[in-house]
């Protein structure tokens, strides 16, 4: 919170403080925010969000069982607004299960969708593989798993990110380490992460293989979205002078071009935040938000883009101070974006949406629900349907618990300047 405050800020804070009692006496304003019952066990995390094709809702969670067993399970929204009895999509007892990096419902073509999770490959910290799996009955069935990375090393891959290509097949794009592996074999070889992807049709088959860029940021998400003119993802960059500013490149003639700074915050910082952006397109419209330090102050930033990715306006700033980060985006029909986020109001972690548009205006900020700064609450995952904001979270504690929530775009649709 900025040490001077404007008058519409301390009546902000006050509102919001209002509405934590609410929370606190779970009095939740009902024609606003409302809770659906969560399907998940009361031993869940991880939980995800898709919104399909074909207008279905997916929630994707795993489930641990007391012998330690992972269990990727899904639900899909009724048309009584309730979630469906779950059902499972792969278990095992050799997961790398993480509060960061999380699985996710991908539907591409008319009736497939793609899963993935993670499983160790051996028993070093941060060894473990992504293992793709593929519905072709809208969930009903799954196929056995594949590993979309050709390496076959010992080290880590994950941070996946999932886009429909809408030819009847899937871009993946995940973190890949296994120039770490390839090192210990050559000297000459620097251990770096670099940004991988492949292309894969409704069989299963890889079509394509490609290396994005050769050093990124070793733990932060990946984001992919489809444009006019194909595909664009964002990611965190990691340069020698060890810069770890938000990147992006676009897939164009299927070659990837030359990955850009959505902005160039400088945010020079040793190790990896674990605060990755999001990215969501309209047609020829695009928005980025991320979470960055670069002059030692905490900051949430959104930019668009309105010539499909090739080019990012000046950023506008969301929040500042005490932010946490862990960004989520979604773009309305009129290309303003919605935009999820983290805050630390009075010790207490607290999730925010606001909408933005184009040329900065705002609507107020809502605080959606109480949340934990802790790693275990994970990242806050959105989606928007039939003007409704699906949110789902996890809780922490003892056990973890996710919760979800339906929350009415209409209050978030005034804008002022």
């Amino acid at each position: 919170m900025k040490k001077e405050k404007s008058l519409s800020n301390s009546i902000f804070f006050v509102l919001t403080s209002i509405y934590l009692l609410f929370l606190n006496c779970e009095t939740v304003p009902t024609e606003v925010i409302k809770e659906i019952h969560s399907p998940a066990s009361a031993k869940s995390s991880e939980p995800n969000l898709h919104l399909a094709n074909d207008g279905t809702l997916y929630l994707s969670w795993i489930d641990t069982s007391v012998d330690k067993k992972s269990s990727l399970k899904f639900s899909t929204l009724t048309e009584n607004k309730v979630w469906s009895e779950p059902k499972t999509i792969a278990e095992g007892e050799n997961w790398f299960v993480n509060w960061a990096d999380f699985p996710e419902i991908t539907s591409f073509s008319k009736s497939y969708l793609a899963s993935h999770y993670l499983e160790k490959s051996a028993n070093g910290t941060y060894t473990y593989d992504v293992k793709l799996t593929f519905s072709d009955d809208n969930g009903k069935s799954w196929k056995q798993p594949l590993t979309p990375h050709t390496d076959n090393t010992n080290s880590e891959h994950g941070f996946v990110s999932k886009l429909d290509l809408n030819n009847d097949s899937m871009l993946t794009v995940w973190l890949d380490g296994r120039q770490y592996a390839y090192s210990e074999e050559n000297d000459s070889i620097t251990k770096e992460m670099t940004l991988r992807g492949a292309i894969f049709n409704v069989k299963g088959d890889m079509l394509n293989e490609y290396l994005i860029d050769e050093r990124v940021c070793d733990c932060c998400q990946t984001g992919a979205a489809m444009t006019a003119n194909g595909p664009i993802i964002v990611y965190r960059n990691r340069t020698e002078d060890e810069v770890r500013d938000i990147y992006y490149s676009r897939l164009v003639k299927n070659e990837w071009t030359e990955p850009k700074p959505v902005f160039n915050d400088q945010w020079t910082i040793a190790g990896c935040p674990v605060n990755g952006p999001s990215i969501d397109a309209n047609d020829y419209m695009v928005a980025v938000a991320w979470y960055t330090m670069g002059d030692n102050v905490p900051k949430v930033k959104l930019a668009f883009s309105p010539n499909n990715g090739e080019t990012f306006n000046t950023p506008i700033l969301l929040s500042s101070n005490y932010t946490i980060g862990r960004v989520d985006l979604e773009l309305l029909e009129d290309n303003s974006a919605i935009v999820l986020w983290v805050d630390t109001i009075e010790e207490q972690a607290v999730i925010q949406i606001q909408r933005i548009n184009e040329t900065g205006e705002k609507s107020d900020i809502m605080s959606l629900a109480k949340t934990s700064n802790d790693r275990s609450s994970g990242f806050p995952r959105m989606v928007i349907k039939d003007n409704i904001v699906y949110l789902t979270y996890t809780i922490s504690g003892k056990d973890l618990s996710i919760k979800t929530l339906a929350v009415d775009i209409k209050a978030l649709k005034q804008l002022k300047e």
